[in-house]
Parts: C-alpha cells; sequence; structure tokens
C-alpha cells in the first residue's frame, strides 16, 4: 500500500499573518522628523488606530486629518492640500475650499469643478462672478444655460 507524505498544514502561518495586519491597524501609525523648522516637524506622518486620533502637525504633514504647508490626507488644512475634504490656498479634492479649488465640488477664487461656486467658476454648474459651464449663474456667464442680471438665456442642443 501506498503512504503518502503527511500534509503540512499552512493555516498557523495564515493566521499569523492575519493577526499581525489587524494589529497594524489597530495601533495606526506614527512618525515625527526629528527636523523642525520654528519647533514644527518638517515631515509628520500620523495615521491612527484605536489610542490615536491621526492628526499630522508639521511642515508636511500626512494623515486622516493634516494640517501643514503641504497636507495630504482624509481631512487637510494649509497652503498646497490634496485630500478628500480640503481646505487651504491650493487645493485638490472631492470637497475643496481655497484661492484654487480643484474637485467634485469647489468653493474659492478661481475653482475648477463639477459644481464650482467662486470668483472665477469653471464647470459643469458654475456660480460666480465669471462663470463657465453647462449651466452658469454670474454677471460675466457663458454656458448652454446661463443666468445673468441681465436676464436668462437657454442655447439650442443642435445648432
Amino acid at each position: 500500500m501506498l503512504k503518502l507524505a503527511p500534509k503540512i498544514d499552512p493555516e498557523p502561518h495564515r493566521q499569523q499573518q492575519l493577526r499581525s495586519s489587524i494589529n497594524r491597524q489597530l495601533i495606526g501609525f506614527e512618525y515625527r522628523s526629528k527636523a523642525t523648522i520654528f519647533g514644527i516637524p518638517l515631515v509628520h506622518i500620523c495615521r491612527g488606530g484605536v489610542d490615536s486620533r491621526g492628526v499630522a502637525k508639521g511642515i508636511i504633514a500626512i494623515g486622516d486629518i493634516a494640517i501643514g504647508a503641504v497636507a495630504v490626507g482624509g481631512l487637510a488644512m494649509g497652503g498646497v492640500v490634496v485630500a478628500a475634504v480640503g481646505f487651504g490656498i491650493i487645493s485638490v479634492a472631492a470637497f475643496a475650499i481655497g484661492l484654487l479649488a480643484i474637485g467634485a465640488v469647489g468653493m474659492g477664487g478661481m475653482v475648477f469643478a463639477a459644481c464650482a461656486i467662486g470668483y472665477w467658476s469653471f464647470g459643469a454648474v458654475a456660480v460666480g462672478i465669471y462663470a463657465r459651464g453647462a449651466v452658469a449663474i454670474g454677471l460675466d456667464a457663458l454656458g448652454t444655460i446661463t443666468l445673468t442680471p441681465s436676464g436668462m438665456t437657454i442655447l439650442p442642443l443642435n445648432p
């Protein structure tokens, strides 16, 4: 009779990988550079865990919540911002507010967004002093449907 070698069960190894992966998520992560400028860390990276909020504050800040000259995160505030929700001088975010705002919904000085509200607005729906979009509302508006103080204009789809 032919005997097969005993099969080695890989489960303990996979269970250990799963445990360490879950622990990394629960513990979170934080890195703060030793270099500082005016007492503010040059780089601060913080991902929240069970006992941490994940707030990163630095010249370059990366975290769940990031505050810095260059900020990247879920919620970010600062000079140049890349985030889901961003408030900054230059803001690239799903919801962006800034002097230059780029995103799905944007508010600010010059705005490029699907729904744009600002001084110069460019988007599908644009509201501003200078508005350019499919639906444009403003003092100087240009679009398929425009609403200005002088009235409403609807351009034909097939000229």
